[in-house]
């Protein structure tokens, strides 16, 4: 690690296992990214969402989710599969993913859609391998110690929030900050996340509300206004049902503005924003797909992380190619950060 800083890189894979030419497109963006990081000498870390492994006992997945023709496509277990899905995506971008021999760093949940870590050969597992699942979350969290070149390894999650169920969306948001914060040896953390709802994060660090725009936010509301245009009001669509609160005006009539009592709760919880830390300029991560003009352009992917680690981070940015706008419906979601700028250890903030 040359330059002696990390990029984790957020992608939301788009159904990665079901369709290989889909996938190859994928394994070109995030090798353009290990490329791109190598020629500066930084180190690289993957979070993925949607490693595709359905259960095959469940009818309505069939043998579908397993295509003859994708690596161990035979393997009997849901979390076979979707560990052979991780090592298939690391061999195709020259990348690591065993925090232990035979064991991929992936987190197995209810559904078919599954969360991974990846890294570069500069990093190295140190422990800390974690999974929360089953009833706690719709998918999985999952978290893994890597050592990164300074005295104290850093965390780095991955976490795919659940599409639809405002409250119980909120409520896994609770559960991935009780992981992060989880003591008596918890660590600086990284953790991409598709959080399927709009962030509540202020902008700037540290953070205060925006008097450049009419709302407060760093995230503007997509079902209010699109394109930063304060006076724009959208038409209701039934899709808002699972992005919205309403209430009903004095009237008769619906009203309607994003739900980010899930943000809140990361916000709330300690886990910053990198992009509304940074204060970048605003980009969307979904809305380029055919049948995404229902919601508009929205941010739905990003690197939060613990406050420590903001004074380290660098840049941050939605890669946005055109390669990448036809190899998933999320765009990727990339932080740069030192970890020789960390704060301070947090075994001495806990006062271990």
């Amino acid at each position: 690690m040359r330059s002696g800083q990390v990029r984790f890189l957020s992608y939301n894979l788009f159904n990665y296992g079901d369709d290989l030419e889909q996938a190859e497109l994928a394994h070109k963006v995030i090798r353009q990214q290990r490329e791109d990081a190598a020629k500066v000498g930084d180190a690289l870390v993957v979070a993925v969402q949607e490693l595709f492994a359905g259960d095959r006992a469940v009818g309505v997945g069939g043998t579908r989710w397993c295509r003859r023709w994708w690596p161990g496509a035979g393997g009997r277990s849901k979390a076979g599969r979707a560990g052979r899905r991780l090592r298939t995506l690391a061999e195709a971008t020259g990348l690591r993913c065993e925090y232990q021999r035979n064991r991929p760093a992936v987190g197995v949940g209810n559904q078919r859609y599954h969360p991974g870590l990846l890294w570069s050969d500069e990093l190295s597992p140190a422990g800390g391998f974690a999974v929360v699942a089953g009833q706690a979350l719709w998918h999985a969290y999952v978290q893994l110690d890597l050592d990164v070149g300074v005295r104290e390894p850093v965390a780095h999650g991955s976490f795919h929030a659940r599409p639809h169920g405002l409250r119980q969306r909120a409520d896994e948001c609770e559960v991935v900050v009780k992981r992060v914060y989880r003591l008596p040896r918890r660590r600086a953390t990284l953790v991409g996340l598709d959080r399927n709802g709009v962030p509540a994060d202020l902008p700037g660090w540290p953070p205060q509300a925006s008097r450049a725009t009419s709302w407060p936010e760093y995230d503007h509301d997509p079902y209010r206004v699109r394109h930063g245009e304060p006076c724009r009001t959208v038409d209701w669509h039934p899709e808002f049902t699972f992005q919205c609160r309403t209430w009903v005006n004095a009237d008769g009539t619906r009203g309607w503005e994003a739900d980010r009592t899930a943000g809140r709760v990361l916000c709330d919880g300690g886990l910053v924003d990198a992009a509304a830390a940074l204060n970048v300029t605003w980009a969307a991560t979904v809305g380029h797909w055919p049948g995404d003009q229902a919601c508009g352009p929205r941010r739905l992917d990003s690197v939060i992380v613990t406050p420590e680690v903001v004074p380290a981070l660098v840049s941050c940015e939605v890669i946005s190619g055109a390669l990448a706008k036809k190899a998933s419906d999320h765009l990727p979601a990339i932080a740069r950060y030192a970890p020789a700028a960390i704060t301070m250890s947090v075994s001495e903030r806990a006062g271990g």
